[in-house]
Order: structure tokens, then C-alpha cells, then sequence
């Protein structure tokens, strides 16, 4: 029989934590997967294990915020498997997951199963962003807090939002020079007036904090530009950069400009990461204030799939502080689900974090409302620009198809095997949805989604060759089922 657990929880990031710790305070017995060898997700990350760290304060607030976390987890941590090092691949029939580590895999059955897959950077494909040296805002905080060094010399920093300012305090304080910050829309920094409701986020108090380390040294912040290419031989030399249009991004290419950088960093916000909950078969929605397509919940946050949870960035873009409330509803409400905790008990304590959500959600409308993508970035991709990094699609390529009949993107991808790669369309679905939208005319719901596959993270036969129980699935083949989770 395949084995089974009262609770799988897939991510350790702040979501995956919360869930972990609430459900396993209330005395369920849980397992926590995670594809990293520490706890913390992408944003608490840890320096990599080999690495001394003497004065811990350096590692800024959020190593101190994932301390906390992973403290709390220490606390009820014994009621926890942790399957660090290892990936979930697919999930079937609901609560069926075939994971995979580096020497083994198999499936664990959950009675009930918290998906907190998180977010990865939104890709905005220009010439020149395949050459090494041009990173993502995410890439550039998980080298600097894993490594603590800096990938590049000088800098140009490049995106929207406030997070900008995180990472290039980051860069500076590992010991780069940074050009510019340039934001792609409003200016969110003074002499302009925060919004109230971003008083007493702890978010924007940080992104203020670097904001003001960075002025202080001097790093200009030009709003309402961006970059606009990246040029060199075998890496970053320079890069152009200039303004958009203020309504709609569009890029202004005749007052380009030229910086000498071996680093460009590029943070549009984050898209979803709703592979697994597609797996497992839950009805999802367009959202673009949460980032993109994302599961449908109830309250409580499950997904139309009874015992299957969403949180965090996975969900719907949140921020950690939100994921994290997020989390813990979650695995409080397992809990009661389970038995382990009384109904009163589990109200008292889903309280607390209920009230920072509703806090969180608000000042989040007003933040997305001002920085959320607008669709004139579209126009940074030349003909020739890439914008399929695994199948070398060009731009010029989905514009054929476009022109060939495609409306849809299962349309695009059986045209020019864009999403066909390693990567299933993370790299290039967001703008390619996009690029149809603007051409066609059809909403996002219209031109769809690329469907994942499973494995949906690499593996080698070899793994899953040595899987355990796949004899005793009830799938009749883990790794030709879809989900029914596309619409």
C-alpha cells in the first residue's frame, strides 16, 4: 500500500512553515517537503551549509525573521518528518504525491495536503536578457543570502515595486556598485506621502529603510524607466535603458541611454507557482491583481478539491507576512479537520492571523494598484528576441503563429514548442499570454494556460526507476496523468 500520513505539507517557505507549525502544535502528525536543505523558502533563505557567519545581525531582517520562524518550528518540530533535499513531482487523485530527492523517490498518500509552492519572478523577455549577467531580482537575494557574494561588480537595477530597493541594498552591501534603480512606474518614496495603510506594514518599514541606506549612498532612483536591452560578447558589458510611457510601460526608445554594467537585475513581481495545484486537479481563476491564474478557495483556503490547501505566493501573490497568516489559518483548520483540536479552539486560534490578513490585504490592493505590469513592456521583445529560453522561440515565431490561426497558447506551443522545455512555460507563458491578449483581443481566461506534465521538476530515470510503491498507485500511470485542473 502506499504509504500515508494525517498531513503533507509541500514547501517550507512562510506559508509552508505556518501550516507546519499551527498543525503540529494542535498534535497532528505531518511531513514537510521542501527541495532545499534548510527550512525557509526562497525569502528566509540561509547561507549555504559550509559558510560561518560571526555576526548574524549582517544577514538583515528577513534572516531574522526566518529564525523566528524556524524556532517556532524547533518548538513542535517533533511531531514533524522533514524531507528536506526533495521535490514534489506530481500529485494524483487529489492527495497523491510522487516526490523524488537525489538518490530516491516514491509516493506518500495524504489524508490531507497543503500545497505552498510559492512564486517565481515574472520573465520580461529584451534583447539581450539570456547573456550571463542579467538576473532576476529573486536569483540576485538567493546568490547574496546563500553565497553572501555578489554576482557582479556594477549594477542596474530594473522592475517595479518596492523590492527593488531590498535588492540593491542587498547588492551594495555585498559589496557592488549600483548605477540606478530604475522603477518602472510611480515613485513610492518620498518627498510623495506613503499611503496610510502602508503605516505599520513591516514590508514597506523595511523597503524604506534600504531606500534611505541607498539614497544616503548616493544610488539614484529614476521612476518611470526601465532597461530596455543587455549587450556584450560571452557576458553583461552594457546595457540601454530609458522611459515608459506612464499609462501603459511602453518603452520610449528614442531617449535610450547607456550604462557600463556586468550586472542588470530585473524584479517585475512574481507569477504563481500553480503547477502542482493543476496536478491535483483544483478549478483555478484569472487574478491579475494576485499575480495570474490561481486556485479557487473557500474560506479557510481550500481548493475545490476536498482536503487539498493553497497558500502563500502560490495561491496568489501575498508577500510572506500575508503567507505566512495564511499558512497558519490553514493548519489550524487541518487540525480541526482532523480532530486533533476542538471547534472553539480552532477559532481562537485562526483569530489573530485572520486579522493581520484582512490588515495585509488591504494595503496590498493599494500597492498592486500602482505597480502592478502593465502590457507595454511587451514591446522590449524585438522580432529576434528570445522569448522561449529552453526551445529558442522567438518572438517573431509566436507572432507567426498568431498570424497562422493560433488564439490560444496549447495553440502557440503546438506551433513554435514554446513551453515544450525543461521549465514548462515558466520562462515564457506570462509574456506570451500576453502578447495574444494584446494581438487577439481575447481575454486571459480565452487564451488559456500551457498545461504542466509530470515530472514537473527534472529527474533522472535512474530516481524513478528506484521509486517506491508506484505498484500500489491507484494511478494507472503517475507519469501520464494530467489533472483536471486547467479551467
Amino acid at each position: 500500500m502506499t504509504p500515508s500520513t494525517p498531513l503533507v505539507v509541500i514547501g517550507s517557505g512562510p506559508a509552508g512553515l505556518g501550516a507546519t507549525i499551527e498543525a503540529a502544535r494542535a498534535g497532528l502528525p505531518c511531513t514537510l517537503i521542501d527541495e532545499a536543505t534548510h527550512l525557509g523558502g526562497q525569502i528566509y533563505r540561509t547561507p549555504s551549509a559550509g559558510l560561518r557567519v560571526t555576526d548574524t545581525a549582517a544577514l538583515g531582517k528577513d534572516f531574522a525573521k526566518g529564525e523566528r520562524l524556524r524556532a517556532g518550528f524547533a518548538a513542535a518540530g517533533g511531531r514533524v518528518e522533514v524531507l528536506s533535499g526533495t521535490s514534489a513531482l506530481g500529485v494524483w487523485d487529489g492527495r497523491e504525491i510522487l516526490w523524488a530527492s537525489e538518490n530516491a523517490s516514491g509516493l506518500i498518500r495524504a489524508e490531507r495536503l497543503v500545497i505552498a509552492a510559492g512564486a517565481y519572478d515574472r520573465p520580461v523577455p529584451f534583447p539581450g536578457w539570456t547573456l550571463p549577467g542579467v538576473m532576476t531580482a529573486g536569483g540576485v537575494q538567493a546568490f547574496v543570502k546563500g553565497n553572501l557574494v555578489r554576482p557582479g561588480r556594477r549594477a542596474l537595477v530594473a522592475g517595479t515595486g518596492p523590492l527593488l530597493a531590498g535588492v540593491a541594498n542587498r547588492l551594495r552591501g555585498a559589496g557592488a556598485e549600483v548605477a540606478a534603480v530604475l522603477e518602472a512606474g510611480p515613485p513610492w518614496w518620498p518627498p510623495e506621502p506613503l499611503p496610510a495603510v502602508w503605516h505599520g506594514w513591516e514590508f514597506m518599514a523595511d523597503a524604506l529603510d534600504h531606500w534611505q541606506a541607498l539614497t544616503a549612498a548616493g544610488v539614484p532612483f529614476i521612476s518611470n524607466h526601465t532597461v530596455f536591452s543587455a549587450h556584450g560578447t560571452e557576458q553583461v558589458e552594457r546595457a540601454s535603458y530609458g522611459p515608459v510611457r506612464p499609462d501603459d510601460w511602453t518603452p520610449i526608445h528614442g531617449e535610450a541611454r547607456t550604462a557600463g554594467v556586468d550586472l542588470v537585475v530585473v524584479g517585475f513581481g512574481f507569477v504563481p507557482n500553480t503547477e502542482l495545484t493543476t496536478l491535483a486537479g483544483c478549478r483555478h481563476r484569472y487574478a491579475p491583481e494576485l499575480g495570474g491564474w490561481i486556485p479557487e478557495r473557500v474560506p479557510f483556503f481550500e481548493t475545490t478539491v476536498p482536503g487539498v490547501f493553497a497558500a502563500g505566493d502560490g495561491a496568489g501573490i501575498v508577500g510572506a507576512a500575508a503567507a505566512e497568516a495564511e499558512g497558519r489559518v490553514v493548519g489550524v483548520t487541518v487540525a480541526e479537520a482532523a480532530g486533533a483540536i476542538a471547534a472553539s479552539e480552532a477559532d481562537r486560534r485562526r483569530e489573530a492571523p485572520l486579522a493581520r490578513l484582512r490588515f495585509l490585504s488591504e494595503a496590498w490592493r493599494e500597492l498592486d494598484a500602482r505597480y502592478r505590469v502593465r502590457g507595454g513592456l511587451t514591446d522590449l521583445a524585438t522580432p529576434d528576441t528570445l522569448v522561449c529560453r529552453c526551445e529558442e522561440v522567438t518572438r517573431g515565431e509566436v507572432g507567426a503563429a498568431v498570424g497562422g490561426g493560433a488564439r490560444d497558447l496549447q495553440a502557440v506551443k503546438l506551433l513554435t514548442r514554446l513551453g515544450m522545455g525543461p521549465c514548462q512555460g515558466r520562462n515564457c507563458a506570462p509574456f506570451a499570454a500576453t502578447h495574444l491578449c494584446q494581438v487577439t483581443g481575447r481575454s486571459p481566461a480565452d487564451v488559456g494556460r500551457i498545461n504542466p506534465r509530470p515530472p514537473v521538476k527534472p529527474v533522472t530515470l535512474g530516481v524513478l526507476a528506484r521509486a517506491e510503491g508506484i505498484g500500489d498507485t491507484s494511478a494507472t500511470d503517475p507519469l501520464d496523468a494530467v489533472g483536471g485542473g486547467a479551467s
